[in-house]
């Protein structure tokens, strides 16, 4: 087998299911279980220690209700960690040249112009030169 065939095993024996972490999320959120399979541990056992208290229900309740819109993220997290621990980080963009503008013949101009005003101090007094200024 080549590389490729033992990366895409290896992704799919550790990868997480969207909908495994919302069917535990369902029948066991309010212990946190699916934060455990979502490889956020620390949230796990916060989330399971509010549990035990009848107080920090009032806390967890909030709390279940947000990780219905934060799982698909999470689970997605795991999974490009995954895959960074498989193929190694993702190189990183290279950042583009930037592109060449098209000169036109005003340019030079405003160069100047500029150039003009910040050798005065962008004072407001109407300079006369034919070349800068038409």
């Amino acid at each position: 087998m080549n590389d490729n065939i033992h990366s895409q095993i290896a992704f799919e024996e550790n990868s997480k299911s969207i909908g495994i972490a919302y069917l535990l999320w369902l029948i066991l959120g309010g212990l946190g279980v699916h934060r455990f399979y979502a490889g956020r541990t620390k949230s796990g056992i916060a989330q399971l220690l509010l549990a035990l208290s009848v107080v920090g229900w009032l806390v967890l309740i909030p709390w279940l209700i947000a990780d219905l819109f934060l799982i698909p993220g999470m689970v997605n997290q795991h999974n490009m960690k995954i895959i960074d621990m498989i193929n190694g980080p993702a190189p990183e963009r290279v950042a583009k040249e930037p592109m060449h503008k098209v000169q036109s013949e005003l340019d030079p101009k405003r160069e100047a112009m500029l150039e003009d005003l910040r050798s005065t101090g962008y004072r407001r007094e109407r300079r006369n030169d034919p070349n800068i200024y038409p």
